[in-house]
């Protein structure tokens, strides 16, 4: 990288930045949008170094600050995934839940079904507890948990 690199220094929470700022994208998979220092590609191939001052969960729609005061936005990249639809009583769906939180798993809740990373185990496991699985592509955004994690979901460490 050289001095005249592009440098984004500050996150903004979707929402919280002037999308006319934006200046382009950065598409993203879930593991990638955990960061604190990166040299990164964006959409249109122009290079840019990610500098912050901590390690930021971003996600979709989310802006990325760069030094001229123009904005990358942040899309989440779709990802393939196990969509599970656990059909019966709540108590059913609170099995399976609580056995995918037994494994620490990172999973989306989506209306009624819970979003959770390709794995035939994992899979085999939730057809055991009777619950339907199927596959999606998707942004994987999953909760952010009690502890803080990577989602919008509470208290969110961007800049506003």
């Amino acid at each position: 990288m050289t001095d005249s690199t592009r440098r984004a220094t500050r996150v903004h929470a979707r929402g919280h930045w002037a999308a006319e700022q934006a200046a382009g994208t950065v598409t993203l998979a879930f593991d990638d949008r955990f960061r604190r220092r990166m040299a990164m590609t964006d959409d249109d191939g122009g290079a840019f170094l990610l500098d912050l001052p901590r390690a930021v969960a971003l996600d979709d729609g989310d802006g990325l600050e760069l030094g001229d005061g123009s904005f990358l936005r942040v899309v989440a990249a779709p990802e393939d995934l196990m969509e599970v639809r656990v059909p019966g009583p709540v108590e059913a769906f609170a099995r399976v839940a609580w056995h995918l939180g037994n494994r620490h798993l990172p999973v989306q809740i989506v209306g009624d079904t819970i979003r959770l990373r390709r794995d035939h185990v994992i899979e085999d496991m939730l057809r055991g507890l009777g619950a339907e699985v199927r596959d999606v592509q998707a942004p994987f955004m999953p909760e952010g948990g009690a502890y803080g994690g990577h989602s919008h979901g509470g208290g969110h460490g961007h800049s506003h």
